[in-house]
């Protein structure tokens, strides 16, 4: 990924004249088009991939038009055809357009071949047809892996902000508060009395639906109060390379904000008697949750 950016950067910076920048969004269209979208979302920006985050917005299809979401101009593409005896990359087919103020939009795991627009590196019309979904590269079924960048590609952009409202009327759902030791874990219910002997990481899975409980959107921010007190806040709206790493506007790495697979509440440590923690959090709808959790410590072993 860090590859894909330097190269949209280097192009863009030198296609673009200084005079076309401009602040404001611009009216996109979805990628896919024609289907139930509600149903189709099936991964979000900004969730965790186990060691990083998610840079974009999957869309169950297979072999569905793909339309670039602006007008703008082919920056880039790559399909298996340009070298059939070189292993495919996870990406698969992409192709990369180039719009206006800045913004950037890929679309991975495409299907067949380049299309004339693509070919031919012609302009673009918000729309437009630039390839078909398909399961190439790193995919476990048919969808469209979608990625809106800002300032060519430095930052990357949840796509949901940008696009067309798509119902969601459920709030972000918190379930379960665990508390990890080595590779195990366990669930801490709201009232639990247990025993510690140094600060171990705390976990809790937050599920956003859209109009039921087995689709999804995505959360926008969430914050975390430790006995009363903020202990950390992030917003997943967007990402950008610091250094080595990919980070939230909040200046979080991936590290700071997921464990196991899970919301890191943080490597707290818990003293004697009880202890508070609250989860608020919400999604790109305005849609808020709220869970509290007290945790009771009846013996702290050892030292912290």
């Amino acid at each position: 990924m860090k590859r894909i950016v330097v190269i949209l950067t280097l192009l863009a910076s030198f296609i673009f004249a200084e005079g076309q920048k401009s602040e404001g969004k611009l009216n996109f269209v979805w990628p896919i088009q024609g289907l139930e979208l509600s149903s189709l979302i099936t991964s979000t920006f900004g969730e965790s991939r186990k060691d990083h985050f998610h840079n974009g917005l999957d869309i169950s299809s297979v072999l569905q038009p793909v339309r670039s979401m602006g007008d703008g101009f082919i920056l880039y593409s790559r399909y298996a055809e340009d070298n059939p005896f070189e292993e495919e990359r996870g990406s698969g087919n992409i192709v990369w357009i180039a719009h206006k103020n800045g913004y950037v939009s890929g679309y991975y795991h495409l299907g067949g071949t380049r299309n004339e627009l693509v070919k031919n590196h012609k302009p673009v019309k918000a729309g437009d047809t630039i390839g078909i979904s398909g399961n190439t590269g790193h995919s476990t079924g048919g969808h469209l892996h979608f990625v809106l960048g800002k300032d060519y590609g430095k930052i990357l952009l949840d796509p949901l902000s940008y696009l067309p409202p798509v119902e969601d009327n459920m709030p972000p759902q918190i379930a379960n508060l665990f508390i990890h030791v080595g590779e195990n874990y366990t669930n801490l219910n709201d009232g639990d009395n247990i025993n510690v002997s140094k600060a171990f990481p705390l976990t809790v899975s937050i599920i956003d639906g859209g109009i039921k409980n087995s689709q999804r959107r995505g959360i926008k921010e969430v914050k975390y109060l430790f006995n009363g007190e903020t202990y950390k806040v992030a917003n997943f709206e967007s990402l950008q390379f610091d250094g080595s790493k990919w980070k939230t506007k909040d200046g979080h790495s991936f590290d700071d904000l997921f464990f196991k697979d899970r919301y890191l509440v943080g490597v707290l440590n818990l003293k004697a008697g009880e202890n508070t923690i609250k989860v608020q959090t919400k999604d790109f709808s305005g849609h808020e949750g709220e869970r509290n959790f007290s945790i009771n410590i009846t013996r702290i072993s050892g030292g912290n």
